[in-house]
């Protein structure tokens, strides 16, 4: 608020009336991720200026729904405030059908990364050209006694190692040797700091390596202008495929 900056996004965590307000009151524009019509017509209703809907295939902390189901329960209800679409997008091609289906933008974050600007660690990156989009997956979560915040990452040793700190955590537990909120910080503390770890100092071993499924399909790094200049053309291209097919078939 203070840097009166032009958007702020609430991620991570949806905001309360209140925090809409402040924000409102500073001039900025304000979004939010929405994962239902009815959190959707909820934020709508605090003042929200736009929405993002982002399916379970994007990287970072994510939802369990998918883009495609995402689309059909908030996109197709809600008409009120513009909303842009995030989750596993990756190319230009996609983007037409997005806007003929309502959506008033994309948001990309993995193919992102994959630009000369991205401060990320050389690492970090050289991580995302090796992987394929199956090597994305949510954390793991060990049963349901200790409560696990989804975040979809690279699997690295460091996904490895919390799922064994999830088990010896539960057998501790059952053990009465820990009590559960000890439990439950101890998994809330392993994460911490793991993603500056990974971009700023490159490891990715034990890193957070926060990324999409759509990682399998970034393949290399270019410059910023390079990596807008194709999507623009595939988007382009395609809705020149479209116009075609239309012609054909009116």
């Amino acid at each position: 608020v203070e840097l009166q900056v032009p958007y702020i996004i609430f991620a991570g965590s949806y905001p309360r009336g209140p925090e809409i307000k402040l924000a409102k009151e500073s001039g900025a524009r304000v979004l939010s991720f929405a994962s239902t019509e009815t959190l959707a017509r909820r934020l709508i209703d605090m003042g929200i200026d736009a929405l993002i809907l982002e399916g379970s295939e994007a990287g970072g902390h994510v939802g369990h729904v998918s883009l495609i189901v995402l689309l059909q329960q908030v996109l197709f209800q809600v008409q009120d405030v513009p909303i842009f679409v995030a989750g596993g997008i990756a190319s230009g091609r996609l983007i037409p059908y997005f806007l003929l289906m309502g959506a008033a933008g994309v948001q990309m974050g993995t193919y992102f990364v994959m630009t000369e600007e991205c401060e990320a660690h050389p690492r970090f990156k050289e991580a995302f050209i090796r992987a394929r989009a199956r090597d994305a997956v949510a954390t793991p979560q060990i049963g349901s006694e200790l409560r696990v915040v989804a975040v979809r990452a690279l699997r690295n040793k460091g996904l490895d190692k919390f799922a064994e700190l999830q088990i010896e955590l539960i057998q501790k537990r059952r053990r009465r040797e820990i009590s559960h909120e000890e439990a439950q910080y101890q998994v809330e503390n392993f994460w911490v700091g793991a993603l500056r770890r990974a971009v700023q100092e490159g490891d990715v071993d034990y890193g957070s390596l926060m990324a999409g499924q759509s990682v399998g399909l970034v393949n290399q790094v270019r410059p910023l202008k390079a990596a807008l200049a194709h999507l623009v053309k595939e988007a382009e291209e395609e809705w020149q495929r479209l116009r075609k097919l239309c012609k054909n078939y009116l």
